[in-house]
């Protein structure tokens, strides 16, 4: 953290102890009205409400906030029997040390004071090197006839027609306008690569996501009894109901997914060790397609389905709380740090930014809790991580970890 950072957050923290004299408050004053982010940060801490919501936001982390808490607070020697009863005292005393905690302990790693006015002075190494920006919309659809379409320099309207159907291009969708026949349906794939995203309309008006790194393939119109699409990579679906015609999701050839009318994301990236199907509503059927006979789930919202992503002869395991803030994250437009070790969150980076990851030494242990903006530059981010330890340089599209201290 920065020194003006430093400053900010130590005048903050005594303010909510009323701990200022009259040059502090002048000086707190003065930078709280510099600009309306600011403002929007002071208010942060010192509304109770404000407080209270943010604090929420680190449930799933509650037991270190909590046991930082403790740490703070003299208690006496009958601390023991007072415990249960640390949520229960002034609010105000309440609010003034979770705040401390929260401002000087680095929790906020989205929030770094003056970090672009003053990266280049801290970081001789950031100054000598491009920053990279976060994924932005753009994709690639590739035709029946094997033509590719780059959707970033394409212009808003038609983009292209496949035998009855026109597809066209409105700012970061793609739709398909289709007049069913049977002898006219042909197969598209749209793929997103390394820090990109796009949104895509489906013939029956289904809508699905992709993250970074993700691809869906897809008949131009749905005739039959059912609809069938397959995805590689990270994807999210809201599905169109219709009984009558069921919605098939075929994941990396290692399993399926059955659906009426739901939502759900997919996460099936390569290098992540399981397959992940995550309902949010309605119900789906989650199949593995090598074991015979078909080992099967049923989810219920707020459940996960978990397969290894190499074959093992084992049932597909289930969560029963998924963590929705971790996985619906990227839809938000946000990094769900809770509980995710370093390599975890870095696969994440790679795939956002567009970059290659690699550790000097070996990959540190590490875990976080919290959430970081998706919007931000990757030598923001990356500055923001510095409050955890986190040390790097980045080269070109190389980011290097040197460590963690």
């Amino acid at each position: 953290m920065s020194e003006i950072s430093k400053a900010i957050s130590d005048l903050i923290a005594r303010h909510l102890n009323d701990e200022l004299n009259d040059q502090e408050k002048q000086e707190l004053d003065k930078w709280v009205q510099q600009s309306e982010d600011h403002q929007r940060f002071f208010r942060q801490f010192t509304d109770e409400g404000s407080l209270a919501s943010t604090l929420t936001e680190y449930e799933t982390s509650r037991d270190i906030v909590y046991n930082k808490i403790k740490e703070a607070i003299p208690f006496d020697r009958q601390a023991d029997k007072k415990v249960i009863n640390i949520w229960r005292f002034d609010l105000r005393r309440f609010t003034a040390i979770a705040a401390s905690i929260l401002l000087i302990g680095g929790a906020f790693v989205w929030w770094n004071i003056y970090v672009k006015d003053n990266r280049l002075a801290e970081d001789p190494v950031a100054g000598t090197t491009r920053d990279r920006q976060p994924a932005s919309g753009g994709a690639v659809l590739k035709l029946a006839d094997g033509e590719e379409i780059i959707l970033d320099d394409a212009t808003d309207g038609a983009v292209a027609e496949q035998g009855d159907t026109r597809i066209t291009k409105q700012g970061g969708l793609l739709s398909y306008n289709s007049n069913v026949s049977a002898n006219s349906v042909l197969y598209n794939t749209l793929s997103t690569p390394k820090g990109k995203i796009y949104q895509l309309l489906l013939p029956d008006s289904s809508k699905a996501w992709l993250n970074a790194a993700s691809s869906i393939r897809f008949p131009t119109a749905f005739i039959g009894g059912e609809r069938s699409v397959e995805v590689t990579g990270e994807v999210y679906f809201e599905i169109k109901k219709n009984a009558e015609m069921p919605f098939h999701v075929t994941v990396n050839q290692r399993a399926t997914i059955d659906v009426l009318g739901t939502s759900f994301n997919v996460n099936a990236y390569d290098n992540e060790d399981v397959l992940r199907t995550t309902l949010l509503t309605g119900s789906v059927r989650i199949q593995i397609i090598q074991q015979e006979g078909g080992s099967s789930v049923v989810l219920k919202p707020g459940q996960q389905a978990q397969i290894k992503q190499v074959y093992v002869a084992q049932p597909i395991s289930v969560v029963r709380n998924a963590n929705i803030k971790n996985v619906m994250g990227w839809r938000e437009g946000y990094f769900s740090l809770d509980d995710l070790t370093l390599a975890d969150l870095m696969r994440e980076v790679e795939r956002w930014y567009d970059v290659e990851v690699v550790y000097e030494k070996e990959i540190p242990v590490k875990t976080f809790f919290g959430k970081v903006g998706r919007d931000l530059s990757l030598l923001d981010f990356m500055d923001g991580l510095k409050d955890w330890g986190v040390r790097f340089k980045l080269d070109g599209r190389k980011l290097i970890i040197t460590g963690v201290q």
